[in-house]
């Protein structure tokens, strides 16, 4: 008898080097629907590991070797924020140091949650 495992694909990957590894990004659905171009080629990612958050985001399609990137070590993270909307939520991340928070629009609401439970995991909240 052949056994079939099916292969979940999921937003929310779990890369397995040593650490735990955990990334998310925005839905293309919600970027086609809020008319953002750029974001649907190349969506906004956020990662998360036991040392940092980090997210990146592309500025304008024409040029995607301009990004901006943010990192928050895991030792400054004051606040785990999780906005829920009616098709799709946002993920807010908060500094200790009082900057501007990461934050990260459109996911799909499973995996913001799974994706927000991981993160207050690896926080200790």
């Amino acid at each position: 008898m052949v056994e079939i495992q099916k292969k979940a694909t999921s937003i929310v990957s779990s890369i397995t080097s040593g650490d735990e590894h955990y990334e998310i990004r925005s839905s293309r659905i919600w970027a086609l629907l809020t008319l953002q171009f750029t974001h649907f080629l190349f969506p906004i990612r956020m990662s998360a590991d036991r040392h940092e958050i980090s997210t990146r985001e592309v500025g304008l399609w024409l040029t995607p070797w301009s990004r901006k990137e943010e990192h928050l070590p895991m030792s400054h993270v004051a606040e785990i924020e999780h906005d829920r909307g009616l098709c799709w939520d946002d993920v807010r991340i908060e500094s200790s140091g009082g900057i501007d928070p990461l934050r990260i629009p459109g996911l799909s609401k499973f995996h913001a949650g799974d994706f927000v439970a991981h993160v207050r995991a690896i926080v200790g909240d």
